[in-house]
Formats: C-alpha cells, structure tokens, sequence
C-alpha cells in the first residue's frame, strides 16, 4: 500500500525532455489536487448539510474522479500531452456543468474558470490559456443567457455567507496552489537559465581560451612549416650541389665550384675551402667565393693547425666550431682581407677518420647561423669532402695511369728497337705489279702527293705506309683515308702480337731447353757425363760455336789477369 501511495504520488521524470517533465510534474499535482477536491467536497458536503442521499452533482464528481485518475495514469505512461488537454477540458467541462447546473455566472464554480485558464497555461501553453479565456467568456454569456430566460435547472437562492466562503476559500486554496506551482515553476526557469547563464558564459570562456589556444597552434604550426619549407629548400640544394660536385674530377674546379655554388645558394658573405698540407701542420686557403679570400690565395694564405682562428681550432681538434659574436669569441680571427666579419662556421672535411680539408662560412651579421644551418651544413660538409676525396683519387688514378703509360711505351719501345735489329727484311714495297722486300729504310722525296701514315702503337711511330698515286692528279678520298688509317691501326696491332708471339715461343723454347738438360743432367751421376753433357747440349743449341767447359781450381779471389783470360768470375762455366 506504501509503494502504491508513494509511486501514486510520485510525478514521472522524463531525462531526456526537460519540458516534457515540467508540464508532467504541473498536470500530476493538478489531477491530485482536484482529486483531493471532490473527495472532500464530497465527504465535508455530505457531514455539513446532513444529506447523506445522492443528489444530481454525485455522478458528475464521480464521473470527474476515474477521469482524473485516466489522466495520471496517461501521464505516467508517457502521453502528457494528450492527457494534459484531457485534463484541462475536463475541468473547464466540469466547472461550467457545475455552474450550469447551480447559480450560473454568480455560482463559485464559474470563477474557477480562472483556475482552470491558469492551468491551461500551465499545461498547455500560452495558446491554450488564450482559447479558453475566450471560451469562458462565451460560456459566461450563456450561462446569463440561460439565467435570464429561465433556462437554468435552478432559480437562484439566497446563501448563507459561511457557505459562499467556503465556495471562495476552496477557489483562492487552488488557485493559490496553480500560483505557487506558476512561481515555483518560473523560479526554476529561472534558476536554470541563470545556471544556463552561467554554463554559456564558462563554456565561452573555454571557447574563447580554446580559439587563443587554437590561434596559437595555427601560429606555430605556421612556422614549424615555414621552417620545414627553409630546410627542405636547403635540402634540395645540398642534394643538387652535391650532384654537380660529384660530377666534377678536377680538384681545382671542383673547389672553385662548391664555394661559388654554396654562396649563391644560400646567400653567404664568403665561403672558403682550406686543404691541409702534406706535413699535416698548416691548414692552406685552396678556394674562395669573395674577393678578399681570392686576394689572400694569391698571398698562399695559411693558417697553422691549433693558431687562435676556427679553422686553426677545427684542424686541430676535428670537430666544427661556430663563431655567433666575433667580438666576444677567442677563437676568430681577424684576418685584413675580410674586415666586416661578425659571424663564422668551420666545417671539419673528414674522410674517414683523416681530416683533410675545412670548409669556412663566413658571414656579416651577428648569429648569422640558424638551426637549419647547424643541422643541414654539416651534412653538406659531409658531401663536400666525399666530392674532394674522389678528387684526389681521381688524380692519383690519373698520375698512375699516364706513370704506367710512359713506362708501358719505354718498355714497348726497348722491346722494338731489340726486334727491329733481330730483323732482317725491314719491310715492303708493291708498285702494282709485284713486291719487294726493304732491307733499309727507303728515304723517298717530299712530294704533295705523297701520303705518309705512320703506324703507332702505344703512342710510338714503329712504322710508315707510304702511299704514291701513279697519276699525279689524283686525290685522295676521305673513304681511302679512312681504309688506309684503319690498316695501319690494325697493322700496328697484327706486328705487335707477332713479335709478342716470337717472344713467346723464344721463351718457351728457353725453357723447353733448360728443362730438356736439366732432365739429362738429373740422371748423370758422373763428372765426365757432367761436363761432356753440358757442353753438347750448349753446342746444338747455339750453333755455330764452339763451347768448352773449364774447371779451375783457386783458394783466394781470382786475378784481373785471370778473369780478363776468362771473361767471368771464377767457380762458373766458361763459355767461349
């Protein structure tokens, strides 16, 4: 029974519609009250008049009663709208059947009307309240009407004052009520648009920190990009120099191309590329971009490793060093040819572990030298001594190929003057109708129609064609030139291998002998077959002479005289 009461008087709440729980709550507490009402009128009518019997307004407030409860039940299910307007029509029908039925516009009942145009607004809106308004005065009209021409069920009757009190009093207690909920209910609004208030005010605080916090991002977002763009610009441009200096071989151009493209690119006062000696104690200016480094390389500029300068402190100690204040930094140098320098960076150029160079910014502003600077230069560095390192390889390769040629083309032509010499034919004559051999060099008389094209190899003339037309107004073709300059290209390459080919079997001969007497001497255990095999083998191979074998027996060094008679020093084979 307690749960019953207490959920029976408990309003429905509706969490996610505010309005919807506000006009459920006012039509909750005005089915209750008029509830209330009828029961007590009923109950107090009945005990004060003493007529205990049922007269006509008995069914019409029982009538009244199911309704009201129809209506809470509605309201709790959810429809409040529906019963909302269930409840005010009825109470407006009730109300106006009441003083229909009882004194007409004088009756009590009619001034409740106002209760029920209060609830009306309360429940339904300002619209609603409005209708009604107009519809009680119509009603009011009527009731008069109805009066006037003896239309009303009852005549009007003299009351006693305690009865029309108690009329008014139970009207004022309602209507009171409807006031107390009106008020309470503005209150609330009104406390809920202050804390609304409020919660907008807050939350535009927070937007407003959020817009200055947003502003702030876009403002370092801003320049996180701006310097993302800077050092991808600088990127790129180390990615380009370092392709156009990778594909220079010639030290000099080389460093005269990176300090030129580096201050151009990226705007600095005077770039300069210090080499060290070959002692490793000087640190010698090579490059500059500015004129005053090109009127110190004429001057062979140098600075000693360790000397109070950055490039003095990077050649001694490897590592890169930035001057941001020339005036309050030991380590500048103040050098005459580049009197407005307030800022510098020297790079260590490192292959390896080895340095082998610096590279010198310079720059006349204060803390010239940004981040980027800091973070990107050294990678350029980097490249740079890739680029001179290969350089100086490339040199090197360079002095050793062009050595190797010069000692190639001294050997090839020991080698053919030795062969030439061996020769006995020294070449060849063909007049058109047969050939004959040379046995010296044919010296012929200059002639503008005489073609002489000597035959190279390895850069040494080791011989000549000699071309003579038979008529002496013919010219030479560009096709007979090249046919003839191909030929003595293939004919310088054919003599070569031939005489390579002589020099070969000569050696396998040598040592086809020296292994054919090794053999034969291998099985000779006799100093007699010794000897005797010796000189035979020597004598059909060198024909034509005569070879003898000699043992001579000494105990100190041999005479002039004697190796004069021998030719050779004693203990070895004489050969004559």
């Amino acid at each position: 029974m307690k749960n019953f009461l207490t959920a029976l008087l408990t309003p429905p709440v509706f969490p996610d519609d505010e309005n919807k729980t506000r006009t459920a709550r006012y039509g909750h507490w005005i089915a209750l009250v008029f509830m209330g009402i009828i029961v007590l009128y009923e109950v107090f009518g009945k005990i004060t008049t003493q007529a205990f019997a049922l007269n006509i307004l008995d069914p019409i407030f029982i009538t009244l009663f199911i309704i009201l409860f129809v209506c809470l039940r509605l309201i709790r299910n959810g429809r409040v709208a529906r019963a909302n307007t269930l409840l005010v029509s009825l109470l407006w029908i009730g109300i106006n059947i009441v003083a229909f039925l009882g004194f007409g516009v004088r009756d009590s009942a009619y001034i409740a009307n106002f209760i029920v145009i209060l609830a009306a607004g309360l429940l339904l809106g300002r619209q609603a309240a409005i209708i009604l308004t107009f519809a009680t005065f119509v009603i009011g009209i009527g009731l008069a009407y109805a009066e006037t021409n003896n239309i009303s069920p009852t005549a009007y009757y003299i009351v006693s004052p305690a009865s029309v009190l108690q009329d008014i009093s139970a009207i004022y207690f309602i209507y009171a009520i409807f006031l107390f909920m009106l008020i309470g209910g503005l209150d609330t609004a009104l406390k809920n648009a202050q804390t609304g208030k409020s919660e907008v005010e807050a939350a535009n605080r927070e937007l407003y920190e959020s817009q200055n916090r947003l502003e702030e991002n876009h403002n370092e977002l801003l320049v996180i990009n701006e310097q993302l763009k800077r050092r991808t610009e600088r990127i790129n441009s180390i990615a380009e120099i370092s392709k156009t200096v990778t594909s220079i071989q010639e030290i000099r151009l080389l460093l005269s191309s990176v300090v030129n493209t580096i201050s151009h690119r990226f705007g600095y006062y005077h770039v300069g590329i210090y080499l060290m000696d070959e002692q490793k104690q000087y640190a010698v200016l090579r490059a500059s971009s500015s004129k005053g480094g090109l009127s110190m390389i004429e001057k062979n500029h140098r600075l000693r490793i360790g000397e109070q300068s950055a490039v003095g402190f990077v050649a001694h100690s490897g590592q890169g060093h930035i001057v941001t204040e020339a005036a309050t930094d030991k380590a500048f140098f103040n050098d005459p040819e580049l009197p407005d320098i307030l800022s510098e960076m020297a790079l260590a150029l490192k292959s390896g572990d080895e340095l082998i160079g610096i590279l010198d910014i310079q720059s006349p502003k204060t803390n010239a030298f940004s981040e980027d600077d800091r973070s990107t230069l050294p990678i350029l560095a980097d490249q740079v001594a890739i680029a001179i390192q290969n350089a100086f390889l490339f040199e090197r390769s360079q002095r050793l190929l062009r050595e190797a040629e010069t000692a190639s083309q001294l050997a090839s032509q020991q080698e053919w003057k030795l062969y030439e010499k061996a020769l006995q034919t020294r070449g060849y004559r063909y007049d058109g109708i047969k050939s004959e051999s040379l046995q010296e060099a044919e010296l012929t008389p200059a002639s503008n129609k005489l073609l002489n094209i000597p035959v190279r190899l390895r850069g040494q003339t080791i011989g000549n064609i000699k071309l003579k037309p038979v008529d002496s107004s013919h010219s030479w073709t560009e096709d007979e030139l090249a046919i003839i300059e191909a030929t003595s290209d293939r004919v310088a390459l054919a003599l070569e291998g031939s005489r390579l080919l002589d020099d070969a079997q000569k050696r396998a001969a040598r040592e086809t002998f020296l292994s054919d007497v090794a053999a034969k001497l291998s099985t000779s255990f006799q100093l007699d077959s010794i000897l005797r095999d010796t000189v035979e083998e020597l004598g059909k191979t060198l024909k034509g002479s005569t070879v003898s074998f000699q043992l001579i027996h000494s105990t100190g060094m041999p005479s002039a005289e004697t190796q004069r008679s021998n030719g050779t020093p004693p203990g070895k084979e004489n050969v004559e």
